[in-house]
This record gives structure tokens, sequence and C-alpha cells, in this order.
């Protein structure tokens, strides 16, 4: 006796095991929150110091080339569209930028004391290493110390003033990851701040210009 065989054929359905799909994160890397710090150098294009006197005459002492170290506490937050980065930034900044001078029986000192600035930041993706390169626009607003006092030749000079000044920030720099939250960032900033007249209680006034030229590393901590 034999017994009967079941066989299928080529007709049958035949039913594939599951292939499991697994999603790609494609939700954007640089979007959200962050906040870091930078510590940077300063040098100034120079401010010159020129006095006006009560008369109209003028006179010009020397100039004030500042330069220091400075640093910053920011935050900010981004928004991603494919590889293009764009958002604002808030910053405080302190430190030691400043110069002294003495010529002809005259001397003085100017400082920046703090500065708040607020920057837009925008920026493209660059695929290789996943970093940011971007440009930088703001405003600041900063106060300085300025003097300029003595009695030489050309009478008694007595400008000691605290001011405030507002300002406009242009730059470039490059961020880039070292883990999924944190990152480092390198840059380059003009500030400058105008114009602003001060005088003393004898008829003496001058310019104050400051501006600076600025080189800055830091880090960013991404939420």
């Amino acid at each position: 006796m034999s017994e009967a065989a079941i066989a299928g054929n080529l007709s049958d359905q035949t039913t594939d095991a599951p292939v499991e799909v697994i999603d790609e994160d494609r939700s954007p890397f640089w979007e959200g929150p962050y906040v870091g710090a930078t510590l940077g150098y300063s040098f100034s294009g120079g401010d010159r110091i020129g006095i006006t006197q009560t008369g109209g005459s003028s006179l010009l002492l020397g100039k004030y080339d500042s330069s220091g170290w400075a640093g910053s506490l920011r935050a900010g937050y981004r928004w991603q569209l494919n590889r293009w980065v764009i958002g604002p930034e808030i910053a405080v900044e302190g430190g030691k930028i400043e110069d002294t001078f003495s010529s002809s029986g005259y001397s003085g000192t100017t400082k920046l004391n703090n500065a708040l600035s607020l920057r837009l930041k925008a920026g493209y993706v660059w695929p290789v290493l996943n970093s940011v390169v971007y440009g930088t626009v703001g405003l600041s607003r900063a106060e300085f110390d300025y003097s300029v006092v003595g009695s030489g030749s050309a009478g008694a000079l007595a400008i000691d003033e605290t001011y405030s000044s507002n300002g406009y920030i242009l730059g470039f720099g490059i961020e880039q990851p070292l883990t999924e939250r944190l990152s480092v960032t390198g840059e380059y900033e003009y500030q400058n701040y105008g114009k602003n007249s001060l005088s003393d209680g004898l008829g003496n006034s001058t310019l104050a210009t400051p501006l600076f030229h600025s080189v800055k590393v830091g880090l960013n901590l991404r939420f």
C-alpha cells in the first residue's frame, strides 16, 4: 500500500515573510533652542582723539586703539528648512577692551564696560560634516568709559564721561557639531558704534568713535 502525497504546484500563492521597515530620522538636526558662551579677542580700527575748543580751534592729541579679551553668554532659537538655517540670538558681553594715551601734558582712557546685542544668523548646512556656515547681522547697545584730561599747552581739558551708544554688527562664522547636543563655533565680527559727542564744562568737546574687529570661539548646547 502507498500513502497519498500532497504537493503544491506553480499556480499556488506564496506568502513572503514580513519585512521590517525602519523609519529614517529626518527631523531637522539644527532646529530648536540653544544656549552658549564665547571667548574672543577684539582689536580696534582706531579712534582719533580730536578736540574742538571753545574758540573753534581743533587739536589732535593721538588716537585710541582699544583691544583686549571679552566673553559673552548667549541664547537663541533656530529654524531649519532642508539645508537652510535661520534664527535670532541675544547675548550679553563684557571683558577688558580698553586703551590709554599720554601726550603733551594730556592723558586719558577708553574702555568698553558691557554690551547687550541682538543678532540674526542665517546659514547653510554643509553636508560633508553637517556643519553650518553662516552670516550675522545685528544691533548692539554698549556702555563705555571715556576720558581726556590735562593742562598742556592748549589749555585745560576735563572730558570724563560714562556713556551708552547704539551700534551695528556684521560677521560670519562656522558651527561644527561635537555630539548630538554640543557644538563648537568660530566667528569673526565687526562692531561699529558710530560717533558720540562728549564735552566738559570748559567748552571743549570731542567725538568718540568706537569700533572693533573681533575673533571668537564658543560652545553651544542645543535642547
